[in-house]
């Protein structure tokens, strides 16, 4: 039971690393004016250059593998008789591209922080939180 409960929590504490890791701007901060706020070495910079390079054919590959699956599934919605058992398949399909780009995405964004010391992944937080909270604001709708 022990064993049960420690694995539980060490599952809960990766899930949660995970999800700060993500880039919550969700935009490409390396190549952005953020790089100069959060003071990156030359070191550092060429690592990221190296880490974004590295992941680049995989992003592209996860990406089109969840356009092709969600075509997919478009088509069989689109048809005239549309079952539960005929898109299960469709659904699987895209379910596993899905998570198959989010967990590239998890692995670059975590080779991405290791980069950063702890105070530069804070101001980079804080960044990401002000250009989410701008989008927002820019989106509202104005005042009547």
């Amino acid at each position: 039971m022990n064993l049960r409960v420690r694995r539980s929590a060490l599952a809960l504490l990766l899930f949660v690393a995970a999800v700060q890791a993500q880039n919550r701007a969700e935009f490409p901060w390396w190549n952005s004016p953020v790089v100069a706020d959060i003071g990156l070495s030359a070191e550092q910079t060429s690592h990221i250059r190296q880490i974004v390079r590295s992941y680049r054919n995989r992003l592209l590959d996860a990406r089109n593998n969840v356009q092709k699956a969600e075509g997919d599934l478009e088509d069989v919605m689109n048809d005239e008789h549309v079952t539960l058992e005929t898109t299960k398949p469709v659904i699987e399909k895209l379910a596993a591209a899905r998570a198959a780009s989010t967990r590239v995405v998890l692995e670059m964004d975590i080779e991405l922080r290791s980069v950063l010391t702890f105070d530069q992944w804070r101001l980079l937080v804080r960044r990401w939180d002000e250009v989410r909270d701008k989008k927002t604001n820019q989106l509202a709708l104005p005042p009547e």
